[in-house]
């Protein structure tokens, strides 16, 4: 897709049928059918796909159903009017079992359907609890955002989901839940964990100012893989945002550079982040910037001194953070030849000798 579509783009429905065929066109991820149908989110043995159409007539969104690939037969209507940006189908290993997602339902529990036969049978998922809001958060506050996603089904053949709770003002709250299935596949929880603030929460608390929007529309495009139209085309998540190594990258959009993210931590356990930025049409990772934890609970910027390289602007060098271990290494752009190592220490960061 052309990165000069600007990210508020991709959160606002198509409203004429050619931006939507213009769309599929440069979009070579998804398999289109005719002028006015899409095929993605395959299940893993091919045999059934997400569909969704496009209509003739104004809002020019039709509607999207599970279908049998080879005949077109509709097994499952699932929805009519959304862009299939917001939708996905997360299948599990032997196309036996599938989640629905969409982004603009998801303060509900995912949909779930089982295989019988050449057809799939709904069941409907237990309550949730959300996860506990901080003691700084005033309950009802309509900025509070609420997501629950479908993850990834798991061996066991329980379905993972993550919940979770944004606000500008506070950042965010997530949790793990894991859904069993009996013989008859009825639902039950297995297992809700509380979540540890990870870089995503941080990257949350970062001032809004420093961005083309807020930051959570940035997690957003970074978690769809830098803004791909199709979430179920999007290369795994953790390839950009790697909660459990403390990395992310977020591609540019024309208006906003990419960035690199990596999470450090001083002894104490305060976060550190360094958030490393490509230039807007120019070389990549060439700016580094630092932010901790205020006392306001918000992400500040902190003085350059504490990493002893400058940055790259006038130096012909970049930037490369880590996304495992503590050593941010700076190479000469044009070579890839390292130049220097320099490593946190828990309290500031030290040039190899």
């Amino acid at each position: 897709m052309r990165r000069t579509m600007s990210i508020w783009k991709e959160n606002i429905k198509l409203k004429s049928l050619s931006i939507a065929a213009g769309l599929l066109a440069s979009c070579c991820l998804a398999t289109s059918l005719d002028a006015h149908e899409v095929i993605t989110c395959k299940s893993p043995d091919g045999k059934f796909a997400l569909r969704h159409t496009y209509s003739d007539q104004q809002p020019y969104i039709g509607d999207t159903a599970i279908i049998e690939v080879a005949t077109r037969k509709i097994l499952v209507p699932l929805t009519s009017n959304r862009a299939l940006s917001e939708l996905q189908l997360v299948w599990s290993d032997d196309s036996q079992r599938v989640a629905y997602y969409d982004e603009t339902t998801q303060t509900r529990p995912p949909r779930v359907f089982f295989r019988s036969g050449s057809s799939f049978n709904e069941t409907a998922l237990p309550e949730l609890l959300p996860p506990k809001l901080p003691a700084s958060a005033a309950s009802g506050d309509p900025e509070t955002k609420a997501r629950i996603e479908p993850m990834r089904w798991l061996k066991s053949g329980d379905l993972l989901i993550e919940s979770e709770l944004m606000n500008p003002a506070w950042g965010r709250v997530s949790s793990k839940i894991t859904i069993a299935f009996d013989r008859e596949n009825r639902p039950s929880v297995r297992n809700a964990e509380e979540q540890k603030a990870s870089i995503v929460d941080y990257f949350l608390l970062l001032p809004a100012d420093d961005f083309e929007g807020p930051p959570s529309v940035w997690l957003r495009h970074a978690r769809s893989g830098g803004g791909n139209l199709y979430l179920c085309e999007a290369q795994p998540r953790e390839k950009y945002v790697d909660e459990k190594n403390g990395y992310m990258i977020c591609g540019g959009d024309g208006a906003q550079p990419g960035l690199h993210i990596a999470l450090f931590r001083y002894r104490d356990g305060r976060p550190l982040l360094a958030l490393c930025s490509d230039e807007l049409e120019g070389d990549d990772s060439v700016s580094l910037r630092f932010f901790e934890l205020g006392p306001d609970n918000k992400m500040r910027e902190i003085e350059r001194s504490v990493f002893p390289v400058a940055d790259s602007k006038d130096n012909g060098w970049k930037f490369e953070l880590p996304r495992e271990g503590k050593a941010i290494l700076v190479r000469a752009r044009k070579s890839g030849k390292i130049l220097h190592k320099v490593t946190w220490n828990g309290e500031t960061f030290q040039e190899a000798k």
